[in-house]
This record gives structure tokens, sequence and C-alpha cells, in this order.
């Protein structure tokens, strides 16, 4: 089902908005580690959830394994709220508002063309990558299965 509802995302759309994200990321090339799962993530959602670093290390530390010591755990707070703030305001709220448009576009389809078993997933989708277009440093994208875990555990807060 993730893979039906990716190839429909990818085909009514997610490609154009998956752009925007990759051309963000080019421009921001000193960052573009940082950003290129979100890229992934941008052209198929489906199957994949973006989770905070701090709650999947809370999350580790909990269950007594390795923290994640990589650069992106060790950048400091201010370097990746700086990022956020000038990704905020180059790309970032061009595409908040895409999905917005994209989630409303949605709405209207399932209200008007009667196709809600495509059209809530999707706007669910779009609401779910807005927060990530707005702050997309550190955030983790990880499978859907795993965030359901470290959120039944207590340890996901709102991104």
């Amino acid at each position: 089902m993730t893979l039906l509802g990716n190839i429909i995302w990818f085909l009514l759309g997610g490609w154009a908005l998956g752009l925007g994200y990759f051309m963000g990321a080019v421009l921001f090339f000193p960052l573009l580690p940082f950003l290129m799962p979100l890229v992934g993530y941008s052209f198929f959602p489906f199957g994949k959830t973006p989770v905070r670093r701090s709650d999947i290390n809370a999350w580790k530390e909990s269950r007594g394994e390795e923290v994640d010591l990589s650069a992106a755990k060790l950048t400091s707070g201010k370097l990746r709220f700086l990022s956020n703030v000038l990704w905020v305001f180059t790309f970032g709220w061009l595409l908040a508002l895409g999905h917005f448009i994209a989630a409303f576009a949605n709405l209207v389809g399932c209200v008007f063309l009667f196709t809600i078993p495509i059209c809530v997933p999707h706007m669910m989708a779009h609401f779910k990558l807005m927060p990530v277009a707005l702050r997309p440093f550190g955030v983790r994208i990880v499978p859907t299965s795993l965030a359901e875990e470290i959120r039944t555990a207590g340890y996901v807060k709102s991104l």
C-alpha cells in the first residue's frame, strides 16, 4: 500500500514539490548532506515519518543503545537555529505554502470528486510535510514503524 501511495503521490504532483526541495538543497550545498534525506522524503513520503534527532537519541539512551554521534548530532543548537531561519526565509515558506495549497486542493478533490481513498492520505501527507518544510534541520526521516515505536515509548514531542 505504501508503494502504491508513493507512486500516486509522485504522479499527482509530488515531483513538483520534490524538485523545490532539491533546488533548495542544491543552493544550500554546504548543508546538502542534511537536506538530501528530506528531498527523498518529499518525493516519496509514505512509509516514513519525521522525528526530531533529540527524541531518537533519548529513545536510544533508554534502550541502552549507543547514541548517534554523527556531525548532525554534534551541530550546535545555534547553528541549527540559524540554518532553519535562513531556510525559512528562502525556501521554507514557499514549500510550506505549496504544501498548504496542495492539501487544500486534495480537500476540494475529496469533497467534489469523491476520491476519498486517494485524497485524504495525500492531504495528511502534505500536513505532515509542512512543519518539516519550515524547520528541516534537526529532524531525521525514519520508517513509520520506528517512529511509532519511539512515540509509544513517550519520547516524541511535536515537531
